[in-house]
């Protein structure tokens, strides 16, 4: 039977503190639905604004065929500070893997300011309304300052995500992580595995994300925690199966250093966290995964008390929970387990490099094989 399932999703967060507007523009971003089906739709957020989001025009287009969207039948809508609105479906098919180009024309000054660093670029438009356009010519690829001086790729603004209606996948996996899944590995488990299993990875990657802290108000492109963000970010995912929880770096790592000294939790309350994260899948259907912490000895800000509850936390993941994958086993350096190898090391001694990402997708893809019974090679 045919249903909704997400093809495309990102974590939105607070980016007001990055200070980006445009006005009178159309946005446009090219995204890859991991799914197919004949109908699609799109979800537009506004959660972390003071005022209303005005949208003059939205368009869908594949294969070179444009529609455009529209909001319980008009072509534009406003939608309310702290609110989320969901496009008419519209009849595009879509095949997975399919690159889907998304239009969204601002009239108004708009001030961005729910969205998330990716890897996708954000094309800026000469004014005007452009949506679906063929001739769009992008007269800007913005960028904005990082506190270290360097610059950032545009957030990508106010578009949470896309769903297709069509056949459901074999798997579809939420993965809830923080900078070291934004990276990109569940991305190459799913090309890793695509002749083997029909598995969708929905990258829910926030940097800078912890598992049972809010940030503060300076760092609020950080996310709310896990525990906060885990009824939209995974049980609210269109078809979703499973998830996996990938959280717990940055507990330990933030406090004292951007977060105050006092929000370094226990391993106890680590595990009470997982225990009730997990609690809430399972009463909701969904197969959980939870992935050990990965090494950051060296890293700044790191110690040996940290290292204990480190290791503690992940003694129960490896005993205790419903299913786990080894990230920290698949990272961590032989002569000294504390730390990253250092052919996985990025520099930082906390973030895997390119090689790091292959492996923790090679231990994601062996385990999600041996859960659905197929080759892990």
């Amino acid at each position: 039977m045919d249903q909704w399932n997400a093809g495309w999703v990102q974590s939105v967060v607070d980016v007001r503190a990055y200070g980006s507007a445009t006005a009178d523009v159309t946005l446009r971003v090219r995204v890859r639905s991991a799914v197919g089906g004949d109908r699609t739709r799109i979800e537009l957020s506004n959660c972390f604004s003071d005022a209303p989001l005005e949208v003059g025009a939205f368009s869908l287009s594949v294969a070179g065929r444009s529609v455009s969207a529209r909001f319980d039948g008009h072509t534009g809508t406003t939608i309310p500070a702290g609110d989320t609105r969901w496009t008419d479906p519209v009849a595009l098919p879509i095949e997975r893997g399919s690159e889907v180009t998304v239009d969204l024309y601002l009239p108004a000054t708009t001030v961005h300011t729910t969205g998330n660093f990716s890897q996708i670029p954000v094309e800026i438009s000469e004014p005007g309304d452009h949506t679906g356009s063929p001739d769009f010519r992008p007269v800007a690829t913005p960028t904005i300052p990082a506190p270290d001086g360097s610059r950032l790729p545009l957030p990508l603004p106010f578009i949470r995500g896309l769903e297709v209606f069509g056949p459901a996948p074999q798997a579809l996996v939420v993965c809830l992580g923080d900078s070291i899944t934004a990276g990109g590995w569940p991305e190459e488990v799913q090309e890793m595995l695509a002749d083997r299993l029909e598995v969708v990875m929905l990258n829910c990657g926030i940097a800078g994300n912890r598992l049972r802290s809010e940030p503060d108000a300076s760092i609020a492109s950080y996310g709310p925690s896990g525990l906060t963000r885990f009824e939209y970010d995974v049980l609210a995912t269109a078809g979703a199966s499973e998830v996996v929880i990938a959280l717990g770096t940055n507990d330990l790592g933030l406090p004292g250093a951007t977060a105050p000294l006092s929000d370094l939790p226990s391993a106890e309350q680590m595990i009470e966290t997982y225990q009730s994260l997990a609690g809430r899948a399972a009463a909701a259907g969904l197969r959980v995964t939870i992935a050990t912490i990965t090494p950051f000895w060296q890293a700044e800000n790191y110690d040996e008390s940290r290292e204990a509850i480190r290791q503690s936390v992940n003694d129960w993941i490896r005993s205790s929970a419903p299913h786990f994958v080894d990230f920290d086993r698949a990272l961590r350096s032989a002569q000294d387990p504390r730390r990253l190898a250092p052919e996985y090391d990025s520099g930082d001694h906390l973030h895997p490099n390119s090689d790091g990402d292959k492996r923790l997708a090679q231990a994601m893809a062996a385990h999600l094989a041996m859960r659905h019974g197929v080759s892990a090679d």
